[in-house]
C-alpha cells in the first residue's frame, strides 16, 4: 500500500468525503453565514420581555434553535475543510469568521439564562399550560434550572462570553502547531530509504519487526516534540487556567466537578475508575510480560508495544477489503443497520487517506441537518480496520439519533458515546477470529482485541489520570511548567507499564502528541 503522504490536491476524490451535501461551495457557506448574523439580531428584541407571555418565551427558544442548528452546520462545514489541511488559510480565516459568529450569538444571547433564573420553575409549568408549544423545550428548561447554583448576573455572564475566542486560542495554538507547523523530519525505513515521519505514520511504522526501526521512529518523533515542550506546556496550562478559574468563578466545587456536572455524573464516578484500573494493573503487567517472552526480547521498551505477537509480517488491507469486513461483521445488526452503513461509503462520508497537513487520529463529526462524517488516516492495518469500524459505530448511533429525536434531544453524554463504538469493535474482532484461516490468524486477531483492550481501558484511564493530576496540581499552587508535565506524565507511564517495561526517556513528551 502506498505511504508516501501527499497534498491534498493529489488524493483520488473517490477516498474524499463529499461537504458539497453541507453547503455546495464556500459562497453558499458565506451566504449562509451572513444569514444566521442577520437572525442573531433578533435577540435584542426579546431581551426585556421575553418572560411575560407564554408565546414570547416560545418565540425565543425557537429563534435559539434555529441559530444554533445552522451554526452546527456551517461548523460541520469550516471545520471539516480545515481537518483536511491544516495550513489552509482559506479555511482558518472561515473557521475565524465562524468563531466571531459563535461568539456574536453567546453574547447577544447571555441574558436568557439569568433571567429565567430570577424566577422559580412554577412559572415555566404555567407557561406550559397556557402555550402547549413549550412541552418541546420542557427537558432543556428543566436542565437549564440545575444550572441555577452556578449560573451568575446577567452582566457577569455578558463578560464571560465576550472572551470566549480568548478562552479558546490555548487549543487553536495547539491544533495548528500539531497538526500543521511542527514537521517530524526524516528517517531511513527498512530498506535504507529516506521516509517522512508523519503523525500519520508514526504508530505504522512502530507496528514493523524491524526493532532498530521502530527504535528511529520513536526516537525522532519525540526528540522533535521536545525541541517544542515548552510551547505545548504553554498552551496545555492556558487550558487548565480556563478551566480552573471557570469552574471558581461559578462556584462548582472542582475543575472536575464542573466537567462532570452536565452528564449529571459524580465526582467519585471518575475517581472510582482510576482506582479500579489501578487496582487492575497485575493483569496489564501480566500482557506485557507474554509480550516480551512472545517476541524474544532481553527487555520490552515501550516501542516495542504495537508489534503484533505473530512472528509473520502483518497482513495489510485494501480500504475496499476494509469496507467489506466491517460490513460482514455489522451484519449481525440488522439489514436497516447494513444499509446506512453502505450509504456511508457509497455517499462520500468518510475522508479515508492521510495528506499533508490533514488533523491526525480520527474521529466521527457531523451535526443535526448534516450526515455524520468521519475522518481517516488509514494506512492498511489490522488497527485501522477497527478504528473504521469504531468511527462508523460513533457515525451510525448519531445517525440513529437524529432520525428518530427532535433535535433538542438527539446529542447523547459522552458517557455514552463509546459504547456504540466499541461495540462495533469487538463484533469485528468476533467476526474475524471465528473466520480465520489459520492458527497465525487467529493469534493476529486476538493479539490485536488485547491491545484494544489496553487501548481503551488502560491508556485512556492513564490519560484521564494525567488530567486529574495536572488540574490537581494547579489548584494546589504548583506552576504547570513543561518539566511538571513532563514529570508527571513519564511517572505515570512506569506506574501503568510497570517495572518490566523500560520507561524510555522519550516517552515523558507523549503528552504533547495527545489532543
Amino acid at each position: 500500500m502506498e505511504k508516501t503522504i501527499k497534498n491534498r490536491s493529489e488524493m483520488n476524490p473517490e477516498y474524499m468525503w463529499d461537504l458539497s451535501i453541507v453547503f455546495k461551495n464556500d459562497d453558499a457557506w458565506y451566504q449562509t453565514l451572513d444569514e444566521v448574523k442577520e437572525k442573531i439580531k433578533e435577540y435584542e428584541k426579546y431581551q426585556d420581555h421575553f418572560m411575560e407571555s407564554a408565546t414570547s418565551l416560545y418565540e425565543l427558544l425557537k429563534l435559539d434553535q434555529e441559530v444554533s442548528r445552522t451554526l452546527e452546520r456551517l461548523n460541520t462545514y469550516s471545520n471539516s475543510k480545515s481537518d483536511e489541511d491544516k495550513g489552509n488559510n482559506t479555511y482558518l480565516k472561515m473557521v475565524g469568521e465562524l468563531d466571531n459568529a459563535y461568539t456574536l450569538a453567546t453574547t447577544s444571547s447571555a441574558y436568557i439564562v439569568p433571567t429565567l433564573m430570577k424566577y422559580q420553575y412554577t412559572k415555566i409549568e404555567e407557561y406550559m399550560k397556557e402555550d402547549e408549544r413549550l412541552k418541546e423545550f420542557e427537558r432543556s428548561l428543566k436542565n437549564i434550572f440545575r444550572y441555577k447554583p452556578y449560573v451568575l448576573e446577567e452582566k457577569e455572564e455578558k463578560l464571560l462570553s465576550e472572551y470566549i475566542k480568548v478562552f479558546q486560542t490555548p487549543s487553536n495554538l495547539y491544533d495548528i502547531l500539531s497538526n500543521s507547523d511542527l514537521q517530524l523530519g526524516s528517517i531511513l525505513d527498512d530498506e535504507g530509504k529516506e521516509i517522512e515521519l508523519t503523525d500519520a505514520n508514526f504508530v505504522y511504522n512502530l507496528r514493523s519487526k524491524n526493532r532498530a526501526f521502530r527504535k528511529r521512529t520513536f526516537e525522532k518523533a519525540y526528540e522533535t516534540y521536545k525541541q517544542f515542550s515548552n510551547t505545548f506546556a504553554t498552551t496545555l496550562a492556558g487550558i487548565v487556567d480556563y478551566s480552573v478559574i471557570d469552574a471558581k468563578v461559578r462556584g462548582y466545587q472542582s475543575s472536575m466537578a464542573s466537567y462532570l456536572f452536565p452528564d449529571k455524573m459524580p465526582v467519585e464516578a471518575y475517581h472510582n475508575l482510576i482506582d479500579s484500573v489501578n487496582d487492575g494493573l497485575p493483569v496489564l503487567m501480566e500482557y506485557f510480560k507474554l509480550k516480551k517472552q512472545e517476541l524474544g526480547l532481553d527487555e520490552i521498551h515501550i516501542y516495542d508495544l504495537y508489534v503484533d505477537l505473530v512472528k509473520e509480517n502483518a497482513k495489510e488491507y485494501t480500504f475496499e477489503e476494509a469496507k467489506q469486513m466491517v460490513i460482514e461483521a455489522m451484519s449481525v445488526l440488522g439489514d436497516d443497520y447494513v444499509r446506512r452503513l453502505q450509504d456511508a461509503f457509497k455517499n462520500h462520508w468518510i475522508d479515508v487517506y492521510p495528506n499533508k497537513g490533514k488533523a491526525s487520529g480520527a474521529y466521527s463529526g457531523g451535526s443535526y441537518d448534516t450526515p455524520p462524517y468521519v475522518l481517516l488516516n488509514y494506512m492498511g492495518t489490522i488497527d485501522d480496520v477497527s478504528t473504521l469500524a469504531h468511527e462508523l459505530g460513533h457515525s451510525m448511533h448519531s445517525y440513529y439519533s437524529n432520525q428518530n429525536q427532535e433535535y433538542l434531544y438527539h446529542n447523547y453524554p459522552i458517557f455514552l458515546a463509546e459504547i456504540a463504538s466499541t461495540v462495533n469493535e469487538i463484533l469485528l474482532n468476533d467476526y474475524l477470529y471465528k473466520n480465520a484461516q489459520s492458527k497465525s490468524e487467529k493469534m493476529l486477531y486476538l493479539n490485536e482485541f488485547l491491545d484494544k483492550i489496553k487501548g481503551t481501558l488502560y491508556r485512556q484511564t492513564m490519560f484521564a489520570e494525567f488530567e486529574m493530576k495536572i488540574h490537581d496540581k494547579y489548584q494546589a499552587g504548583i506552576p504547570l511548567t513543561e518539566e511538571e508535565f513532563s514529570n508527571t506524565y513519564y511517572e505515570l507511564n512506569k506506574l501503568y507499564f510497570g517495572p518490566n517495561m523500560i520507561s524510555d526517556e522519550e516517552i515523558r513528551y507523549e503528552w504533547e502528541r495527545i489532543p
